[in-house]
C-alpha cells in the first residue's frame, strides 16, 4: 500500500474598498488537507479542512479502497526539496495605512470614476510527502490588486477593470497604469480600417482551446489538434508551456498534485511550434500511452485531475515595440462568451478595447468580435508574445496576432 499527504495552507490579507474608501479589512487562515492511499490497483481518497489528524484521514482513505476506484500506482525514488520565496511585501503594520493611500491616489486621479475593488497579499505554502520517501514544500507570496471603475453618468454596473498581480507592492506605478486606462476610456475612438488589424491580448484567451490538451479528450478523437500531437501545428515562433517555477510564476507550486516535478519546473505543450505533449494524470497518462509531463490537481478530497497551474506562452520580445514597431494596435482588456468550433473557428465578443498607438493608448473602441481560426492566429497570424506593454506595474505576457473585427457596434 502507498500513501500520499497533499496539504495546503493560506494566509490571506484582504482590504476591500467601495466608492474610492477602504471599508473592510479581512485576515483569513486556512488549511485543507488531502490523503491519498493505493492497494491493488485502486485509490482511496479521504480530506478535511482546518486542523485534522492526518493518521485518521489515512484510515479513512483506507477504507474509502472499498469503492474500488481505479488508478494506477508507481513506486518513486526517496527525495527532498524546498523551495520557499516568501517574501514580507508590505509591513502588516502598514498594510491599511499604505492601502488607503493608494486608494486615495486612484480617487484622486480619476473623479469620473466610482471605483471599488481589493488588495490581497497572500502566503501560500503546498507540501507533499509519500510513503516512498519523498517529501516537498513549496512556500510563496503574492500580491494582487483588483479595481473596477464605473464612469459617474454610466448606467453600468461596471465599465473597465485594471487588475494586477506580482510578488511586490508598487503604488506609484499601479496608480499610473490606472490612470492611463482611465484616461482612454474618456476618450472615442475607431478601429483601424486594415482587413486584419493587430491584437494585442492577454494569454488568457488561449484558455478557450486549452480543452483541446486534455489527455482524455484528445486521445478519443474529440479534440481541435486530432492528429497534430508530434507535428507542427503553429508557428515556429509559438511555444505554449506550464512554468511552475516559483522564482518566476510567484504563487505557483513546483510540483504538481500528485508530486511530480518536471525538470526545470517546465513541461511544454507546444514548442516551437511543435504539439510535443498533452495535459495529464498518471492515470491517463497510462491508460493512453502518454507522457505524463506533471498537470495534476489536487483536488481537495478527491482524485487527481487534469491542472493547468503555470500556463504561460514564451515570450519572443520583452517589449511591444519590438514586436510590433509603431504600427497601429488594438489593445483587449476584457473578452467574453465566444467559442470554437471542431474546425478551430472563434468568435470572441470583445467588450473592451484601445486604439494604441507608438506605445500609447489613444482611445476607446467600440464593443467588436474577433473572428479568426486557431490555426491561423497562432500560425500565419501569429506576430510574437511580449512582457511589457501599456503597464509598469506586475507580470504579464501578451499575445500578439492579426485577426478580423466583426459585429462593430
Amino acid at each position: 500500500m502507498k500513501k500520499q499527504i497533499y496539504i495546503e495552507k493560506r494566509r490571506e490579507c484582504c482590504l476591500n474598498f467601495t466608492a474610492g474608501t477602504v471599508d473592510s479589512l479581512r485576515i483569513k487562515n486556512g488549511v485543507s488537507t488531502t490523503v491519498r492511499v493505493y492497494d491493488n490497483g485502486f485509490i482511496g481518497v479521504s480530506g478535511a479542512s482546518g486542523d485534522c489528524d492526518p493518521e485518521e484521514l489515512g484510515r479513512k482513505a483506507e477504507a474509502a479502497l472499498a469503492n474500488k476506484v481505479p488508478y494506477p500506482c508507481d513506486r518513486c525514488k526517496p527525495a527532498k526539496l524546498c523551495k520557499d520565496t516568501r517574501k514580507e511585501i508590505i509591513k502588516k503594520s502598514e498594510l491599511v495605512e499604505k492601502c488607503k493611500a493608494l486608494v486615495s491616489v486612484l480617487a484622486e486621479q480619476n473623479p469620473q470614476f466610482v471605483l471599488s475593488g481589493k488588495f490581497d497579499v497572500t502566503d501560500k505554502e503546498v507540501s507533499f510527502a509519500d510513503s516512498d520517501g519523498v517529501d516537498y514544500k513549496s512556500a510563496s507570496s503574492f500580491f494582487s490588486a483588483y479595481c473596477v471603475a464605473k464612469h459617474k453618468d454610466s448606467a453600468n454596473i461596471m465599465d473597465e477593470v485594471y487588475e494586477v498581480s506580482d510578488d511586490k507592492f508598487e503604488p506609484e506605478k499601479i496608480a499610473a497604469d490606472a490612470k492611463r486606462l482611465f484616461d482612454a476610456f474618456l476618450c472615442k475612438a475607431q478601429l483601424p480600417d486594415d482587413d486584419k488589424p493587430v491584437f494585442v491580448t492577454d494569454v488568457s484567451i488561449l484558455y478557450n482551446m486549452i480543452n483541446a490538451f486534455v489527455a482524455e479528450l484528445y486521445c478519443s478523437g474529440a479534440s481541435v489538434l486530432k492528429g497534430k500531437l508530434g507535428k507542427k501545428a503553429f508557428n515556429e515562433k509559438f511555444s505554449l508551456l506550464c512554468d511552475k517555477d516559483p522564482d518566476e510564476n510567484p504563487g505557483t507550486v513546483f510540483f504538481d498534485g500528485e508530486g511530480v516535478v518536471n525538470e526545470g519546473y517546465k513541461a511544454y505543450l507546444v514548442r516551437n511550434g511543435v504539439m510535443e505533449n498533452l495535459l495529464t494524470t498518471k492515470k491517463s497518462a497510462e491508460t493512453f500511452g502518454v507522457k505524463n509531463i506533471g498537470t495534476a490537481a489536487s483536488p481537495y478530497a478527491s482524485v487527481p485531475s487534469v491542472g493547468v497551474e503555470g500556463l504561460t506562452v514564451a515570450t519572443t520580445e520583452k517589449d511591444l515595440a519590438a514586436v510590433i514597431g509603431e504600427e497601429k494596435v488594438v489593445f483587449v482588456t476584457t473578452t467574453s462568451g465566444g467559442d470554437m468550433t471542431p474546425s478551430g473557428e472563434m468568435g470572441l465578443p470583445v467588450q473592451g478595447a484601445y486604439l494604441c498607438e507608438r506605445g500609447s493608448l489613444i482611445g476607446k473602441l467600440p464593443e467588436f468580435s474577433i473572428s479568426c481560426n486557431v490555426f491561423d492566429m497562432l500560425g500565419k497570424d501569429f506576430i510574437g508574445v511580449c512582457e511589457n506593454c501599456f503597464g509598469e506595474a506586475g507580470r504579464r505576457k501578451y499575445l500578439v496576432f492579426r485577426a478580423k473585427a466583426v459585429n462593430v457596434k
